[in-house]
C-alpha cells in the first residue's frame, strides 16, 4: 500500500486553487485585450472560445507541472 504524505495531498489541493484563480485572472486579461484589438462583430462572436481557450491552457499548463513536480519527487 502507497502512504502519501499528508503535506503533499494539502498543498496539491490549495495549488489546485491557485491555479484555477491565476487561470481566471489570466483569461479574463486574454479577453480584454482581445477585444481592445479586435473590434469586427465577427471577432467579438469568438469571445467566449478565446476565453475558454486561455483558461484551459493555463489551468492545464498548471495541472501538467503539477503532474511533473509530484512525479519527479518520488
Amino acid at each position: 500500500m502507497v502512504i502519501v504524505n499528508p503535506w503533499i495531498t494539502l498543498l496539491s489541493f490549495v495549488y489546485f486553487i491557485v491555479a484555477g484563480f491565476g487561470a481566471f485572472i489570466f483569461s479574463r486579461f486574454v479577453v480584454e485585450n482581445y477585444l481592445e484589438i479586435f473590434r469586427s462583430k465577427f471577432f467579438k462572436f469568438l469571445e467566449p472560445v478565446v476565453g475558454i481557450s486561455s483558461f484551459s491552457l493555463f489551468f492545464g499548463g498548471a495541472l501538467t507541472l503539477l503532474y511533473y513536480l509530484l512525479t519527479m519527487s518520488q
